[in-house]
């Protein structure tokens, strides 16, 4: 029986971005992508689950709310 190693995917939105480097863990993954995406500064970060070949994260921002 073979096994397939999954490509990770980072979705923020309806964006993928793909995986900087495969020795990070998730958590990492978010941190790389705070200075190109300023939203997820106070994000987290989910597993969304298995999408064919892939294994998809998502990634939120932090969602801020008004007060009044």
């Amino acid at each position: 029986m073979a096994t397939a190693k999954l490509m990770r995917v980072f979705r923020m939105g309806a964006t993928d971005l793909p995986d900087p480097d495969a020795e990070l863990n998730p958590e990492q993954v978010l941190d790389h992508y705070k200075d190109q995406y300023p939203t997820l500064r106070y994000g987290k970060v989910e597993e969304a689950g298995v999408e064919g070949d892939q294994l998809v994260y998502k990634l939120e921002s932090n969602s801020y709310k008004a007060n009044g």
